[in-house]
């Protein structure tokens, strides 16, 4: 049986060179939330991939009755995943799903082997067009719907806008330190300070479980805060050390715009 495990390893999905994002189509939204909590379409892809695991498994053990009713279940979802969404018709090989099934049914090892490569390739050209774009427009949140007071102002705004008064309040302190302006750059680094204490609190309204804040905006991320904020109180400004503090506290933003920012650009253009 390992002619079967090697032949079957071309089943392993990757991407490579240029990927073109493509909006999903609008039959895809009634098996996502808002429309449904089933994610019915995910599950079935789910359940193709596992059929297909389940067929070699069992054949490597000699068990063909088990592979087959393995292999009919998988067909069975393929072609009720077609009529799911009928944008994507195309990508499915009707004629090749009942090849694969009949090899098995015959109990042809080579047979097997390459036919599970034939629908196995409909299956990886579909993910290679779509999984991402899938992925980030119907799996990542939606950051519109967040809401921030900002201490500043004593307004409530989008979570975008927010984010640029925060990233101009660091931008006016590093540029009143820069021009010699050390009031200027007190004031500016005070309010940088305030707002960058409110995005801990914006990441609860996602984040629920208190462990998941603390990962990023943890004790360090407290420390260098209050840190500044004693620095920017303090009679003489110590310039080397809100540097010090100021790189600790914009790691943080780093690491949480590496999770979050890109796929929510992405998301956004998707959407338009």
């Amino acid at each position: 049986m390992r002619k079967f495990l090697l032949g079957l390893a071309v089943l392993s999905f990757s991407f490579g060179g240029e990927i073109t994002l493509k909006k999903p189509p609008e039959s895809l939204k009634k098996y996502y939330p808002p429309a449904s909590e089933k994610f019915e379409f995910l599950n079935n892809m789910h359940t193709m991939s596992t059929a297909f695991y389940a067929v070699q498994l069992n054949i490597n053990d000699e068990n063909w009755e088990k592979a087959k009713e393995w292999a009919q279940k998988l067909v069975k979802t393929y072609r009720e995943t077609a009529e799911m969404v009928p944008e994507w018709k195309d990508y499915f090989d009707f004629s090749k799903a009942d090849a694969y099934l009949n090899a098995v049914s015959s109990k042809n090892v080579d047979a097997v082997i390459k036919t599970a490569r034939e629908l196995g390739q409909t299956c990886a050209k579909c993910h290679r067009d779509n999984e991402v774009a899938v992925k980030i427009y119907y799996h990542f949140p939606d950051f519109h719907s967040v809401k921030v007071e900002d201490p500043i102002e004593f307004m409530e705004m989008d979570l975008g806008d927010f984010m640029k008064k925060l990233a101009n309040s660091l931008k006016a302190t590093n540029i009143y330190i820069s021009q010699g302006e050390y009031e200027k750059a007190k004031e500016h680094g005070i309010n940088f300070v305030e707002r960058a204490r409110a995005v801990k609190e914006t990441c609860t309204k996602c984040h629920t479980k208190e462990a998941e804040v603390e990962a990023i905006t943890g004790k360090e991320y407290d420390q260098a805060l209050k840190a500044l904020e004693n620095l920017f109180n303090a009679e003489k400004l110590d310039t080397q050390k809100v540097a010090q503090n100021m790189k600790k506290v914009t790691v943080t933003c780093y690491t949480c715009h590496n999770v979050h920012l890109i796929p929510a650009k992405i998301k956004e253009a998707l959407a338009k």
